[in-house]
């Protein structure tokens, strides 16, 4: 079938049903002897040609007669009424009920006759006889907006006075193009009932689905029906162009790929040559231009170019502005379609035509950066200078613009340049490379990268070393993991003792998941000492802060994050600014070390810095370390910080430890009440390697095996799992600072018939606090001490309230709830049961706050069980007095704003109750809502 323009686009049916069916209705009445007369009216590539042709199989299919032809644009002066002089011919000529052959091009033969009055009468009696005789004529006139004049009064005699015969006359045109006459002609018609109007307008979401083959509520899908406006031949048009592999060319600079290119050719290639002077200089313009521009760029008289836009409009070529003398091609698409005719010699001199003409109006650098980028020849000083300005200001609204200017400028040699245009200029290319990662990943702008480290002095020196550390880092990005490890290798071979690069160099090795050499890092750290450089020392102590949080005892890691923030705080924003993964380093540090309020403030500080500085690379890697640094204390905060880091690396790249992040939303899922984690594949790829040493496992996989395994009650398989993956009761294969934590999960998990027993791992906790100031591991620690005391629950009870106090110190809210269960439990069995519904009752409320609903189920399925509720509790028995209160008002069906005023709260507030019934009660709507509160009474 034939859609809008005449692109081929298989064999389903038509996306316009409504249309369809008028016109298969017009069918039917034929077999009832009842003409009529349809106008089928549109815009380019709304599928008019694909509407009639459709009907012509429809009425074959049926054995009526048809006839299907088009007027096109090359017969400007054609013999009057000319279309249905070969139209008569033709079904003069059938002997039976047949298919008249299409005429996709006729010529002239000369009208039957000189009278013009007798030649109508004519036409009606003939159309009449052969409609009447075959039971029933369909004629389908496309294009008739090219129709001559003669042609013309014909059919607004017809529409004037209809045929008694079942004549299906279908004419379909351009709203643009088809004459005064025709277009009043057709509206008189359309107002007495002597024809109908079909106009094609833009597809709906829904039709567009169902033409490129796209679900209804996908991103891509409304991103083609918003850039195509719904119009069936540009929505397939973007359709295809999404499929092209990206060659660096502007959009608007490409040439249409087939057959789209066919389709339009028919408009280009019958213009006359001024028209097309014309057409093509208004081409490279590109924006709405003025007669006077056109006539500068071609070198016609002004009158010339009047005639020509004038037959240019006629043509539906070029349209005029709206409330302003100028005019503007049609479409994106005939721009493109009429400089792909033009040679590339002739292109670039009228590109410098126009940017002469922009020059000399002072016009934004914005506008003339397109000419200059076309032009060819390498740019001048002074066009240089508009394509670093275009850039600048189109980096916030439009990088990928600004990155084709910044491409455009490097085609200037550097030794021409300047030593403050250089800095600009790398500078602008940095931020060029920052927006691009944001956008959707820096790959397709390498040569940008090379300009980076092009652009840089040769001459060793903190400018050279800047751009040493950005590009490999983001070819380390990319995935190029040797060549970012060989950029730097081959700067240190210049440079032996520059920290930047060898800190730069342990942070490639951390990016491709292996930890640096501790004996090189202490290195760094005396290099930058001896140096004196607080910068310099800031990135060695943060690099050696992380080494240490990772393989070192845990004091040792504090004290390194300690001096480390006592240097980096002392740093103002310009002396970090240049190095913001500084920062970042100590906050994950931090973060690993139990210091979430430090970490965020740190990590927080890096993120800002990247920013600004265009680095967004690391973007996803400060983003995990917000959420690991939130882990103990906002279960929503780490799973809202762990998504945009996986967003953040979906939308534009960047480094990221995709395992961490499958980890913590893992582990807050389990947390939340979503869901729970699996301890297989997860677990045992949640390590980082250093060469042939032992996988270190991390945090976040340990908890999720213990979260695992406490809800499965799998304690033997729990055991020998992190045993094994632990090397042995020392747990030599985990970093120091995380054995506290795998202690308290073994002490947790054991049997006191089993060896080692919960007081022997009790035991080996307490010891691997020793010497630590870190509040996190002496909690985890009390907590192991508090398993291994269970047949004395007095006591396990105050070492689990004081492991609680340890967790408020630093703000984990949910490990204090944890502890705080946990030391009911142990009062309850001491006898105490008011105390233990109030500690239960506390710690509800603490699981809450920090979006931990499995926590609250399980302090809740506690005090059930105290109060003695041998029916089990209801599922809205978990919800606090308020929220209560809010449920059984939303189950009769109020509005927000109606349970506001009702209970005098805000609306914001019932919002916040809402959110929290649902996710209490594993619900999504207001609808589910309301059935459980039918159902529970």
């Amino acid at each position: 079938m034939i859609l809008g323009g005449g692109i081929r686009t298989g064999d389903q049916g038509s996306v316009r049903e409504a249309e369809e069916h008028l016109l298969v209705r017009a069918l039917d009445g034929l077999e009832h002897g009842v003409g009529r007369v349809i106008e089928v009216a549109g815009e380019p590539g709304t599928g008019k040609t694909h509407l009639l042709s459709l009907l012509a199989e429809r009425a074959g299919s049926r054995a009526l007669s048809v006839a299907h032809t088009r007027c096109v644009a090359s017969e400007l002066r054609p013999p009057p009424g000319q279309i249905f002089a070969d139209v008569l011919r033709e079904a003069a000529q059938q002997a039976q009920p047949r298919a008249v052959p299409t005429a996709e091009r006729w010529a002239p033969q000369g009208w039957g006759g000189s009278d013009r009055t007798s030649a109508r009468g004519a036409v009606r009696s003939l159309l009449r006889d052969h409609a009447r005789t075959h039971d029933g004529f369909v004629l389908l006139l496309d294009d008739f907006h090219w129709a001559d004049e003669e042609s013309v009064g014909i059919v607004e005699e017809l529409l004037r006075v209809p045929l008694d015969a079942p004549l299906l006359l279908v004419l379909a045109h351009r709203v643009h193009q088809a004459s005064p006459r025709l277009r009043g002609a057709l509206a008189h018609a359309v107002a007495f009932g002597h024809a109908e109007r079909v106009a094609l307008g833009p597809l709906t979401v829904g039709q567009a689905a169902r033409l490129v083959g796209l679900p209804h509520d996908s991103d891509e899908l409304r991103d083609l029906h918003r850039q195509s406006g719904g119009n069936p031949f540009r929505l397939r048009l973007a359709q295809a162009e999404r499929r092209r592999e990206p060659d660096g060319r502007a959009f608007e600079n490409l040439p249409l790929p087939e057959p789209f290119a066919a389709a339009l050719a028919g408009e280009i290639d019958t213009l006359p040559p001024g028209p097309l002077s014309v057409a093509r200089a208004a081409a490279v313009i590109g924006t709405p231009f003025g007669i006077g521009a056109v006539a500068r760029l071609t070198g016609m008289d002004r009158q010339s170019v009047c005639r020509a836009v004038a037959e240019l409009c006629a043509r539906d070529v070029l349209r005029p502005v709206e409330r302003t003398p100028d005019f503007a091609l049609r479409g994106q698409e005939l721009l493109r379609q009429i400089r792909s005719t033009l040679p590339p010699v002739a292109r670039a001199s009228l590109h410098l035509s126009a940017l002469e003409l922009l020059a000399d109006r002072d016009a934004p650098a914005t506008e003339q950066a397109p000419h200059i980028e076309q032009a060819l020849a390498e740019p001048s000083p002074r066009e240089l200078t508009t394509l670093l300005r275009a850039a600048r200001d189109d980096l916030g609204a439009v990088p990928g613009r600004a990155a084709r200017w910044l491409r455009a400028a490097l085609r200037v040699p550097v030794p021409y340049l300047s030593a403050s245009t250089r800095h600009e200029f790398r500078r602008l290319l940095v931020l060029a490379l920052g927006a691009a990662d944001r956008a959707g990943g820096t790959a397709a702008h390498s040569d940008l990268l090379d300009g980076v480290l092009n652009l840089a002095p040769a001459e060793p020196g903190p400018d050279r070393t800047h751009a040493v550390v950005l590009c490999s880092l983001l070819r380390a990005c990319q995935g190029h993991e040797e060549e970012a490890r060989s950029l730097v290798e081959a700067e240190l071979a210049v440079l032996s003792r520059s920290v930047p690069l060898l800190v730069q160099r342990e942070i490639l090795r951390l990016l491709g998941q292996r930890l640096p050499d501790p004996v090189q890092v202490e290195l760094v750290v005396r290099i930058a000492r001896d140096h004196g450089d607080r910068t310099e020392q800031a990135g060695a102590l943060a690099l050696l802060a992380l080494v240490r949080a990772l393989m070192a005892p845990p004091e040792q890691a504090r004290l390194a994050a300690d001096e480390c923030a006592a240097v980096l705080d002392a740093l103002s924003e310009a002396e970090t600014g240049s190095f913001p993964e500084y920062p970042a380093l100590l906050g994950w540090a931090e973060a690993l070390l139990g210091l979430g309020a430090r970490a965020t403030g740190h990590l927080e500080r890096a993120a800002a810095a990247l920013a600004y500085a265009g680095r967004t690379a690391l973007a996803p890697l400060v983003l995990q370390g917000l959420a690991l640094a939130h882990l103990w204390s906002d279960v929503t905060a780490t799973r809202r910080r762990a998504a945009e880091a996986a967003r953040a690396v979906r939308d534009g790249g960047g480094a990221e430890l995709p395992v961490l992040t499958a980890l913590l939303n893992t582990c807050t899922a389990f947390l939340a009440g979503t869901g729970r984690p699996t301890t297989d594949a997860e677990d045992r790829s949640a390590h980082l390697e250093h060469g042939d040493r032992p996988r270190r496992a991390t945090l976040p996989g340990l908890l999720a095996l213990a979260c695992d395994a406490r809800h499965r009650g799998d304690a033997t398989t729990a055991v020998s799992a992190v045993l094994t993956a632990g090397g042995g009761p020392e747990l030599r294969k985990i970093p120091p600072v995380l054995r506290p934590v795998v202690y308290e999960t073994l002490a947790a998990l054991s049997s006191p018939t089993v060896t080692p027993s919960p007081a022997q791992w009790a035991a080996l906790a307490e010891r691997s606090c020793e010497g630590t100031g870190l509040p996190l591991a002496r909690a985890f620690g009390t907590m192991a001490r508090a398993h291994g005391l269970r047949g004395r629950p007095a006591d396990a009870a105050r070492l689990h309230q004081r492991a609680s106090c340890l967790f408020a110190s630093l703000g984990a809210t949910w490990a204090q709830a944890w502890a705080m269960t946990h030391a009911a439990a142990c009062v309850a069995a001491d006898g105490r049961t008011p105390e233990a519904l109030s500690l239960l009752s506390y710690a509800m409320e603490l699981a809450d706050s920090a979006g931990a609903a499995r926590l609250h189920a399980g302090a809740f399925a506690l005090r059930a069980e105290l109060v003695g509720d041998g029916g089990g509790p209801g599922p809205l028995s978990m919800l606090t007095v308020r929220e209560r209160e809010v449920a059984d008002i939303a189950g009769v069906g109020k509005k927000t704003r109606e349970i506001a005023r009702e209970l005098s709260v805000s609306p914001r507030t019932v919002d916040a109750h809402l959110s929290r019934i649902y996710r209490k009660l594993n619900i999504h709507s207001r609808a589910a809502l309301a059935r459980l509160m039918a159902e529970t009474g």
